[in-house]
């Protein structure tokens, strides 16, 4: 099972075709796929400056390696920068939505994107409330305060009160 962070943007709409769409879902660990192939995920994420990133990193590395005349061994630190970015693709992406204005507005536990996809929304339309709506719900303070314990009430338990 894989978690799925769920986003979505502050100005989302009340119908459901224009609100699905501006949902994402990001899948928390290891990618696999970046490992193997960094430069092209990227881009499949449109992670520019990431791109950007990766591509500055190579290229100090390759001109490092060249420059210094060093064995063919030292290309083992270009694997790096793919390892780098295996382990921080969520973190990356998660950070391009927080700028383009989503919210994280919850978790889902699924295999597939597709699985992720029908649990949240059927929990959204079936009426669950929303994370940030129950967090506005427990931040509103109680309508009555608890009723103070009686002057000779006993106290359950090993200890006696203070003053007998």
């Amino acid at each position: 099972m894989a978690i799925w962070t769920v986003f979505e943007l502050d100005e989302a709409e009340a119908t459901t075709e224009r609100w699905a769409q501006k949902v994402a879902f990001v899948r928390e660990g290891f990618s696999w796929s970046a490992l193997f192939f960094a430069p092209l995920v990227l881009l499949a994420h449109r992670l520019w400056l990431g791109l950007l990133a990766y591509l500055a990193i190579q290229g100090a590395l390759l001109g490092t390696v060249y420059l210094l005349d060093v064995d063919s061994d030292a290309l083992v630190l270009l694997a790096l920068t793919h390892l780098a970015v295996a382990l921080m693709l969520p973190d990356l992406r998660r950070g391009k939505l927080l700028l383009w204005g989503y919210e994280e507005t919850g978790a889902v536990a699924a295999r597939r994107l597709e699985e992720a996809e029908q649990r949240y929304f059927e929990a959204r339309l079936n009426a669950v409330p929303a994370p940030r709506e129950t967090l506005a719900a427990a931040r509103t303070p109680a309508a009555a305060p608890l009723p103070a314990r009686p002057a000779g009430a006993d106290v359950l338990g090993l200890f006696p009160e203070a003053g007998r």
